[in-house]
């Protein structure tokens, strides 16, 4: 699915619905992984945090695309 995504995105058909997609499953893996042990202020930590800003920032792409 999330191959589907980057691949709808990259084409330029249905894209904001894949980004979406892509976003809710980035967010939900990275949100999973959240229950692992904290590192700390670690570069593992930046790359947690990392995660979520990807989800974020492509379903917010994905609303972008649909409003216009």
């Amino acid at each position: 699915m999330v191959i589907l995504a980057v691949i709808a995105m990259l084409v330029g058909k249905y894209d904001n619905i894949c980004a979406i997609l892509f976003g809710i499953v980035f967010f939900i893996f990275t949100y999973r992984d959240k229950n692992k042990p904290s590192p700390g202020f670690t570069i593992d930590y930046s790359w947690h945090l990392s995660g979520y800003e990807a989800g974020i920032g492509a379903i917010v792409y994905g609303l972008l695309r649909s409003f216009e």
